[in-house]
């Protein structure tokens, strides 16, 4: 297809995308994310996680040098943040207001780190967590046990707050609520059970037409792709926007070509076809 040609950035999803189910990249993704960056391509990692979070065998890959993380709201080069979106001050209280009265797990993300509820870290699969992430979610950097409270003290930190219940109706509720509460927040989710929190400047999308402003890169000269409502703006936004298979509709909605799953290695199939153009 035509807009295969002049792909100049590859942007992609870990989670769910790029990773296997089982949170392994396969030797045929490494080698495609590798033959693009060869080939002069600039690859950048868009993920939800804080940048501590970020897997090994993706970080490590010579010449990814970019990252989008915590849903947007920082973007780093190389290890180093070259911007950051803090959820303002005023948010995060409307946000604890909007929580004061439900019995909801809540996480954090401070410059990188996760700091999450510790009945969240010591029993993740009883609030919706999935086994393969288990370890990842045991891995967190803060343990605490008065998430409100640690919040409140840190509420000029925050890039992203995670609210993580197994509740569908109080969830939706929340959202609605927090949606009026707060003017300044753009709201998402990555995975069930979760509404996640950032500020309005902050979103994978923004991230990425900020980081191809700062390259010099058009937009109709990248490609993204993704599996999860997070990504839906970042792969409508795009030259080129690819959804995994198993991805949530409102991808495969915004997306101009549907991919393999991530479990058959739908991101390196799209990279070759990127590269054979």
């Amino acid at each position: 297809m035509d807009k295969m040609k002049d792909i100049k950035l590859i942007a992609l999803d870990l989670d769910g995308t790029t990773l296997a189910d089982s949170d392994t990249l396969s030797n045929r993704t490494k080698t495609a994310i590798e033959s693009a960056i060869k080939s002069g391509i600039t690859v950048v990692a868009a993920s939800g996680r804080p940048f501590v979070m970020m897997p090994d065998s993706v970080m490590n890959i010579v010449g990814l040098d970019y990252a989008i993380t915590s849903n947007g709201a920082v973007i780093s080069k190389c290890g180093k943040t070259v911007h950051r979106s803090l959820i303002l001050p005023d948010d995060v209280l409307k946000i604890l207001g909007a929580v004061r009265n439900d019995d909801v797990i809540l996480e954090g993300f401070i410059d990188g780190f996760t700091y999450a509820d510790v009945r969240y870290v010591h029993r993740p699969l009883d609030y919706g967590c999935e086994p393969e992430y288990f370890e990842y979610t045991r891995s967190c950097h803060g343990k605490i046990v008065d998430m409100r409270s640690f919040l409140s003290r840190h509420r000029n930190e925050l890039d992203l707050i995670s609210i993580i219940s197994t509740d569908e109706k109080l969830r939706n509720r929340l959202w609605s609520s927090i949606e009026k509460a707060c003017s300044s927040v753009e709201i998402t989710t990555s995975t069930d059970h979760f509404v996640e929190i950032m500020s309005a400047e902050a979103s994978k999308a923004k991230a990425l037409l900020r980081l191809c402003d700062f390259l010099n890169i058009g937009m109709e000269n990248v490609c993204a792709c993704g599996n999860a409502d997070n990504d839906a703006n970042m792969i409508a936004e795009s030259g080129l926007g690819a959804a995994v298979e198993n991805a949530s509709q409102k991808c495969l909605d915004r997306a101009d070509i549907v991919i393999p799953s991530n479990n058959n290695d739908g991101v390196a199939q799209l990279i070759e076809k990127i590269l054979k153009n």
